[in-house]
């Protein structure tokens, strides 16, 4: 996949990057800052789309993928763990994870 974002000249933040993680594998994304970690994996995460290339999730191409589509792919097959946590200060733990199911 490749992903450029809008500008002038555009800012290529990936370009013709092929990654494979195999079903109940975990993966470390690592890399110095402004080499492309959150722009790949908010594609692989469905938040974005790919400027080229195509992203598959269990074999689904999920690339064009309408929002709700994708969303339902985020919640049944699609795992983060974030740095910061942004939690509602005025829910409880519980209500706060489940904010995610929404």
């Amino acid at each position: 996949m490749s992903k450029e974002h809008p500008g002038s000249p555009p800012v290529a933040a990936l370009r013709s990057v092929t990654v494979a993680i195999g079903t109940g594998e975990f993966t470390a994304i690592i890399g110095p800052s402004g080499s492309g970690k959150s722009t790949m994996l908010a594609i692989a995460g469905t938040l974005e789309r790919p400027t080229a290339g195509s992203v598959r999730v269990a074999g689904l191409v999920v690339d064009g993928l309408s929002d709700k589509a994708s969303s339902g792919v985020r919640a049944d097959r699609i795992g983060f763990v974030v740095q910061q946590c942004h939690l509602v200060p005025t829910l409880s733990a519980l209500d706060n994870v489940a904010t995610g199911l929404l």
